[in-house]
């Protein structure tokens, strides 16, 4: 969300590991090949399509009120809870007047970014009138990120229905857990409300199709990296992935078990050309334009949804000094990214890559001084792959559930400050103030933070399998069990994969 502040392959692939099924052992890949053998025309592509469409669907509908009511033309667009970027940036950025993103104007978005909103407004170059013009701006927008949302629930359903980035050896597909990861990914109230604030969908899309390449592993992991570094260049977060690679290359080098090497080497190979690939045209084009958005990045101030601006509001920090907030901000990354290195280190078992990535986004976020509504759309399909396998049914639930309400709760009322602040500088009163606002940002954070402790809780639990039926869980291991468990043996001590 943009201001209106006006500040502005698979552990030890290739390493000829075995697996340990009752008393058989058989190669690596073997059990992998015979379950995709088995059961490859079982994935439910045309399901978790038809789920992802209905998502982008509810998602357009939400913003009914302002495409369809005119909120967005007289200021009712706070009230009826269906703001977006989109629309207002059209204008202010100069897409009305055939504006080249960089070449012609800085904006403070990376390329791929840029790039598309260009793309968008050509489009629709050739209809009559400005306003028609702004509106199939954001129709075109919606329906390119509808279809990133479909690319992404198709990916985090396969992952899901295989049993992750690195699955069990010898699991079979199981279609019902992809369905619900897909459904969940593609349906929920948080997701559909800020599907289409902004162009978020296409760094999640990138960034979760990219993941699934790279489970694939192996050669796949390149062309995993590239999109990964494609995310990279629509939005900055997708980065993060590289940091819970490396914990568990590291994990493996000190013989606890975990990643290859070349699990790390591949993926960032591709994400370092592909990323460059997209960047270099614009920065030798435009070194300026190029730049605008590293600087706006660094130099922007606190803004709404950071823990910082809530802090200042009571008087707590001065969140008026940029300087003071950047170095809060990075301390306070890279205390929590050391303490998540740790964990994956030091826990019994390696710990999935999807867990310690879910901790590392939303360290992130919590960190951050910019924390927009429309960023639980980067946690929604970690959240599901990363869903606990050792704590049973309920305190995952429970869990997910708050921090749900929280973000929709927040949704609601980061409208409603906006709508007091406005009120406030006319001499009218409205909207929610800072109080209530405060109660309902803080409250996201904790119930983030809960989702996150009982993520750490997984990691260090006794493994033990999760029940099965619906109440397992949305990325809980396919063909769970409790009297057939499978392990694997990534190296020494015969500790399970990730």
């Amino acid at each position: 969300m943009t201001s209106t502040s006006g500040g502005a392959g698979h552990p030890s692939a290739g390493g000829g590991r075995l697996t340990a099924v009752g008393t058989r052992r058989i190669p690596a890949g073997e059990g992998d090949a015979a379950a995709r053998g088995a059961t490859g025309h079982a994935v439910p592509w045309a399901a978790l399509a038809g789920l992802g469409a209905l998502g982008a669907v509810l998602g357009y509908l939400a913003k009914y009120p302002c495409r369809f009511g005119g909120a967005w033309l007289d200021g009712g667009q706070y009230a009826a809870a269906c703001y977006s970027d989109v629309f207002p940036l059209y204008y202010r950025d100069g897409l009305d007047q055939g504006i080249v993103p960089y070449i012609d104007k800085p904006v403070e978005y990376p390329v791929l970014t840029g790039g598309l909103m260009h793309l968008a407004a050509r489009a629709v170059s050739g209809l009559p009138d400005t306003l028609t013009r702004a509106l199939a701006y954001f129709d075109v927008t919606a329906l390119v990120m509808g279809v990133c949302l479909t690319a992404t629930v198709l990916a985090t359903g396969w992952l899901a229905g295989r049993g992750g980035v690195h699955p069990p050896e010898g699991a079979a597909f199981d279609r019902r857990r992809a369905l619900l990861a897909g459904g969940v990914t593609a349906l929920l109230p948080a997701g559909v409300l800020t599907a289409y604030i902004n162009w978020d969908h296409l760094a999640v899309a990138l960034f979760t199709v990219g993941l699934a390449l790279y489970a694939r592993g192996g050669r796949w992991q390149w062309g995993g990296g590239a999109l990964i570094g494609l995310a990279v260049a629509a939005k900055f977060y997708p980065f993060l992935v590289f940091g819970p690679i490396l914990v568990l290359v590291l994990r493996r080098l000190l013989g606890r078990g975990g990643l290859a090497v070349g699990d790390l080497l591949r993926p960032l190979g591709g994400a370092a050309a592909a990323w460059a690939a997209v960047n270099a045209p614009v920065a030798l084009a435009a070194p300026e334009g190029w730049a605008t958005f590293f600087t706006f990045s660094r130099e922007r101030g606190t803004d709404w949804g950071s823990v910082y601006y809530v802090l200042g509001g009571h008087g707590l920090f001065d969140s008026a000094d940029h300087d003071l907030v950047n170095t809060a901000g990075t301390v306070g990354l890279a205390a929590a990214c050391a303490l998540i290195a740790v964990l994956g280190v030091a826990a019994r078992r390696p710990p999935r890559l999807e867990q310690l990535l879910l901790l590392t986004v939303a360290a992130f976020l919590i960190t951050n001084k910019v924390w927009s509504p429309q960023f639980v759309l980067w946690l929604i399909p970690l959240a599901v792959l990363a869903w606990p396998r050792n704590l049973g049914t309920w305190p995952p639930v429970a869990a997910f559930a708050l921090w749900q309400l929280a973000e929709v709760g927040y949704f609601f009322g980061i409208w409603q400050h906006l709508l007091h602040t406005a009120a406030a500088a006319q001499g009218t009163e409205a909207g929610l103030a800072f109080e209530g606002y405060a109660l309902l940002s803080l409250g996201r954070l904790a119930t983030l933070a809960l989702l996150c402790g009982v993520t750490v809780a997984d990691c260090t639990a006794a493994g033990r399998q999760g029940p099965t039926g619906a109440g397992a869980g949305p990325g809980a291991e396919p063909g769970d069990d409790p009297g057939h468990r499978v392990r694997t043996a990534p190296g020494e001590g015969g500790e399970s994969a990730p």
